[in-house]
């Protein structure tokens, strides 16, 4: 795209290396949060005896990313090329604000059972329905972070 002086304008990037970083530790931070939340009610009785439940509700939402994340991070923390991948920033920022969401939603299906669900069983339920958003929403959130995490770029100069 020419910036009206007949050159190339070119969107401004950011190093991949430094895109992972952030995004992993948004994910361990938020990730934690929300597991002392949860561990927090399941140790106070909040899911009586529906504890398995509740996990079972939260781990496939958080794990398999953070897994992911943490895998290529271990690969590639002693290969110096890494260093030189950049990524365009609207994307890492598109990426970040998903996860954002994503994390909101999850907090918001966890802290609004109080008000919505008074038992154990009506609290599971919720989580449940939760899915009809967090799995597509979900399925966004990983298609970016797959992106960001398993491509290349290098630094063109």
């Amino acid at each position: 795209m020419a910036n009206g002086q007949g050159q190339e304008s070119v969107e401004p990037t950011i190093g991949l290396d430094r895109v992972r970083s952030a995004l992993a530790i948004q994910w361990l931070v938020a990730s934690a949060i929300i597991m002392l939340l949860l561990v927090l009610q399941s140790l106070l009785g909040r899911y009586g005896t529906h504890v398995q439940d509740a996990w079972s509700w939260i781990l496939p939402n958080l794990m398999p990313t953070l897994g992911m994340m943490l895998t290529v991070l271990g690969y590639t923390a002693l290969d110096p090329s890494s260093l030189k991948s950049v990524v365009r920033r609207t994307f890492f920022r598109i990426a970040y604000c998903l996860s954002i969401l994503y994390f909101v939603l999850i907090l918001l299906t966890i802290l609004i059972q109080p008000v919505v669900a008074a038992d154990s069983e009506k609290a599971i339920e919720l989580m449940r329905t939760s899915n009809l958003w967090l799995g597509p929403l979900q399925g966004l959130v990983v298609s970016a972070l797959g992106v960001l995490f398993v491509s290349k770029k290098p630094v063109t100069r």
